[in-house]
């Protein structure tokens, strides 16, 4: 679920004017007012913390008449945040472009250089400046109205993550060791929907939570459900890559996809306890889930906050809306693979053979050996039906010749069978 995060705004509060000014040559008292109210909060980074402003204030012809850096310590502060005031002529035409947090002055000099413009952060939890933010109100005119309104919205999404530990079975214990954000951008356009574009535009480790940062994950809050974790990065809009997929099993990129270092994802490692498995000292159990507004969506979007459960089920293996990594695991349980009817089999056309797989555990990987199943069928040996559980199919044979079936059980098995068809004519009378 996505929200869009409701923080304040900038106001610029017109003083009244002296009884002599005249409309285009007198000039007023202007307040740019920091107001922090807001309806979402988190304790790090401190998301009402302004600590500087650039301001740009542009003539109704686009050139730049004022550019002010002001530190907090010039802030003048009121009740709902931290005044500023300027000088502007009364009944001109202006724009102000603002931008909050960003520890330097800009050296933007244009309305064209601010639009391009791209803030880059030192590391991925650099917040000792605040959430770096922005806003602007085109085209407004001076007049002796008490406020003119510059909505800024952070240029970071916030994920909150939790966890549903309802649906594991009683003997799993499943404990976060850390959080984070992979493909975590260091950049971000200021006034413009802004993306990763190379493989420079990532740190190598994105923002992280582990140890006491992590502790409410590890907390019921409601029954089984655990209390939040935030993480946060700055916007990364990379549209629909895949196309209109309609399954999570399907958000996944194929390897040395080039798309898929673009796209930020959250990757979650637990230690992990059960009949069967236990984590390696130094690793674990790896969830990774691809973030976005829907299935097909890969976006990020600044400003807003995105609300993730993780729900794993059974022995919290088997893949669902989040990808599983088990290599960091140790198998500790029995492992078989079981094909019957097996090695050779000797058919007659007009006969139907029903091969099953029975194995151990359940939720090893299982290739039946679709191409070689397909391979036969283009021959005309024999029509295929997969069961619907997935664990065998059906054959229908239909031509004389010969097959081989390979059926593969990934890890923990880890084993394979091949099955030699020979199907003869029919049997006459």
């Amino acid at each position: 679920m996505k929200r869009y995060l409701r923080y304040g705004v900038f106001a610029l509060l017109l003083s009244s004017c002296s009884a002599d000014s005249i409309d285009g040559t007198g000039d007023g008292s202007i307040g740019i007012v920091l107001l922090t109210e807001m309806f979402t909060k988190s304790a790090s980074p401190d998301e009402m913390k302004i600590s500087d402003a650039n301001i740009f204030i542009f003539n109704s012809d686009g050139l730049l008449e004022q550019k002010l850096y002001i530190p907090s310590g010039q802030l003048s502060a009121r009740p709902d945040g931290f005044c500023h005031e300027v000088n502007l002529l009364k009944g001109c035409a202006y724009s102000i472009y603002a931008c909050v947090n960003t520890g330097f002055r800009m050296p933007c000099s244009n309305l064209d250089e601010l639009l391009e413009y791209r803030y880059y952060m030192a590391y991925p939890d650099d917040y000792r400046a605040g959430i770096p933010m922005s806003g602007k109100n085109e085209r407004f005119t001076v007049t002796d109205e008490r406020e003119i309104i510059v909505q800024l919205t952070r240029t970071m999404a916030k994920v909150s993550v939790s966890i549903d530990r309802s649906a594991l079975d009683d003997d799993v214990e499943f404990s976060v060791k850390d959080i984070r954000i992979c493909s975590c951008p260091k950049s971000v356009m200021m006034f413009k929907e802004s993306k990763v574009n190379t493989a420079d535009d990532i740190y190598a480790v994105g923002f992280i939570r582990n140890e006491g940062d992590i502790s409410a994950l590890n907390t019921n809050s409601t029954g089984q459900i655990s209390g939040e974790t935030s993480l946060y990065l700055l916007e990364n809009m990379q549209g629909e890559p895949l196309g209109n997929i309609e399954d999570h099993a399907d958000k996944l990129f194929d390897e040395d996809d080039p798309l898929e270092w673009k796209c930020s994802y959250i990757e979650m490692t637990a230690d992990y306890i059960s009949s069967d498995y236990y984590s390696m000292p130094g690793k674990g159990l790896v969830y990774r889930f691809y973030l976005g507004d829907d299935v097909s969506s890969f976006d990020v979007e600044r400003n807003c906050h995105y609300h993730i459960t993780v729900r794993p089920e059974g022995q919290g293996l088997p893949e669902c809306r989040w990808r599983v990594d088990k290599t960091g695991l140790v198998y500790q349980g029995e492992t078989y693979l079981d094909v019957s009817p097996k090695g050779y089999i000797h058919g007659r056309v007009g006969d139907t053979i029903h091969v099953r797989c029975e194995y151990k555990p359940g939720f090893t990987p299982l290739d039946l050996g679709i191409e070689y199943l397909e391979f036969d069928h283009e021959n005309g040996i024999y029509d295929y039906t997969i069961d619907e559980d997935g664990k065998g199919f059906v054959l229908n044979l239909t031509g004389t010749g010969s097959g081989l079936i390979l059926i593969e059980a990934g890890e923990p098995i880890d084993d394979s069978e091949l099955i030699v068809l020979v199907v003869d004519p029919p049997k006459t009378s």
